[in-house]
């Protein structure tokens, strides 16, 4: 199917949605069998039992493909992420839950993770062979491929081979595990003088932090709640890779350390808190500060079970990810549904403290925000683009009707924030517009190129030239204008603000799936047929930039 897709023409929209719908199902739904078949294995299902739950889990997979959206959106892209997390965590405990072989369930994953690094090491070097032997045989013998080797190739070797070693040396029996003894030396010393000392460097570096916090009164950084979160990821791994040390009578200092750690934990568990609740205070929930406060809330109950509970049984950390990742998004907690409205309302709030909504809650007057405001603004306006994009329809009166295409109400919504909101940095903020086509990139339209004769690459930033033969192409005022030279001789300009101004009044502020069509200028004199097309054109603040091709064809010559 991930063939399948790369072949589809990027036009075909029906059918690449499609594919991504299955490409999504079919990836959740590799795990989610392994790991029925690995239960049944360990558990000595009989057939009809396990019969039953492959047909169950086989319905639970046909409603996610038709939940997913028609063109699926950010939030299927979240959904499908924690979904795989999800069932990759249940591989991990689903043959050992219910079953008292700690020792079991930890050589069983120990194999998996060398094993996932193995297969990767041997799909990346087979990669990179390959893909070294492609380009060697294009160049050599001039050989142009009708499809897209080079990803089909990927596809191949990091779904297929990748998946196809990994899975030969999953263990069995299973049963036997428990007695099993071995611990790999590379993984103590990896562990031991690798991953111990980066933690005891980032535990120091977040240590420092949190006293300046208490030296200067001063509420943490938001970001900080990610440094804490990986901090504990990696001693939470480390510990895990060390477990069947932590009895053994010459490595002692294993428990000292699992011990020390979670104590360590508990004041970053607050700065984990205050960070992350401090975002959300100011900028409202999204999907990934709701994510960051949950594992808030679950790093917090594993530290408090491993310090004080009386059975230290490590399937826990697996088995309460796993159902966070199942659990988040569907109910009516679910992660999108909470974000929304989280966003919605610090929107709807945010208007209403500049007075900018009359009576029946459309945006009017006129207002001026401080920067950080007007950012705000617009960011919940772009956050709501990828997901919801009628959710802030209702707030404008005089809005397009009959609207083609979802990038005209995208286009729409800001253009009227605009003309209601200013702020004094507003120019910065809004002075970037970006514009690229994958046809342009490509060079995949034929009939651009048709009917000329010659062509030359060039990039155009602020005031570079571009020199081919007699032919120069000049970047001036800033980028803004674009002079096309012929032995000397001005032959036109191209007002580069003008193109962009056109293509926003189109297809919105940034677009990368612009038609290659309107991406090309055409000039034509006594002497030459000309056509400008435009890979990409950007605005950023002042500056403007671009790249393409510029064909050409000499019409005396011709006669």
């Amino acid at each position: 199917m991930l063939i399948w897709h790369n072949e589809t023409a990027f036009d075909d929209k029906n059918s690449r949605y499609l594919l991504v719908r299955a490409i999504y199902t079919a990836f959740i739904a590799l795990p989610l069998t392994l790991a029925v078949e690995l239960a049944a294995e360990r558990r000595l299902w009989r057939t009809p039992v396990k019969i039953g739950i492959l047909a169950i889990l086989a319905a639970l997979l046909a409603l996610f493909f038709f939940t997913l959206a028609p063109e699926p959106d950010q939030d299927d892209l979240y959904r499908f992420f924690l979904f795989m997390a999800g069932a990759h965590l249940l591989v991990s405990f689903a043959p050992f839950w219910g079953v008292n072989e700690p020792n079991g369930f930890w050589q069983f994953n120990k194999t998996l993770f060398l094993q996932i690094l193995n297969a990767t090491l041997y799909a990346v070097t087979l990669y990179i062979g390959l893909l070294i032997a492609v380009e060697t045989v294009q160049f050599l013998f001039n050989i142009k491929f009708l499809f897209q080797i080079e990803q089909d190739l990927m596809t191949v070797i990091f779904t297929f081979f990748h998946t196809l070693f990994f899975l030969s040396k999953i263990p069995e029996p299973l049963a036997g595990l428990e007695n099993q003894s071995d611990y790999p030396s590379g993984l103590k010393i990896f562990t031991q003088y690798v991953l111990l000392p980066l933690e005891v460097i980032y535990l120091v570096i977040l240590y420092v932090y949190t006293g300046k916090i208490l030296v200067q009164w001063k509420l943490p950084e938001g970001g900080v709640a990610y440094l804490v979160l990986a901090f504990s990821t990696a001693g939470i791994l480390a510990l895990l890779l060390l477990y069947p040390l932590r009895k053994n009578q010459h490595e002692r200092w294993v428990n000292l350390f699992s011990h020390r750690f979670y104590l360590a934990l508990l004041p970053l568990i607050v700065l984990l808190f205050t960070g992350i609740f401090r975002r959300i205070n100011d900028y409202g929930i999204t999907e990934n500060r709701y994510l960051v406060a949950v594992l808030a809330f679950w790093l917090l109950g594993i530290t408090v079970y491993f310090l004080f509970g009386k059975k230290e049984d490590i399937r826990w950390i697996p088995v309460t990810l796993s159902v966070i990742c199942f659990v988040l998004p569907i109910g009516p907690w679910n992660i999108f549904q909470v974000a929304k409205n989280s966003q919605l309302e610090k929107f709807h709030d945010l208007l209403t403290e500049y007075k900018l909504l009359d009576r029946h809650g459309k945006v009017t007057g006129k207002a001026k925000m401080p920067a950080e405001d007007y950012e705000q603004v617009f960011s919940i306006a772009r956050y709501f683009t990828s997901r919801d994009k009628e959710a802030l329809a209702g707030y404008f009166s005089n809005l397009p009707k009959n609207r083609k295409h979802d990038y005209q109400l995208d286009n729409a919504i800001e253009d009227r924030l605009r003309d209601h909101i200013t702020s004094s940095k507003a120019e910065d903020f809004d002075n970037y517009m970006s514009y690229s086509s994958r046809h342009a990139s490509g060079m995949q339209s034929d009939f651009l190129i048709e009917g000329f004769d010659h062509l030359f690459f060039f990039d155009a930033v602020e005031t570079t030239i571009t020199t081919h033969r007699e032919w120069q192409i000049k970047a001036e005022d800033r980028g803004r204008i674009l002079t096309v030279y012929k032995a000397n001789n001005k032959v036109f300009s191209i007002d580069i603000d003008k193109k962009i101004k056109e293509l926003n009044k189109k297809f919105g502020r940034n677009n990368t799936e612009v038609p290659a069509s309107r991406l090309f200028i055409d000039n034509q004199n006594s002497e030459n047929r000309i056509r400008v097309i435009f890979k990409s054109i950007y605005l950023n603040g002042q500056y403007y930039s671009c790249e393409g091709v510029f064909l050409y064809s000499d019409l005396n010559h011709k006669k």
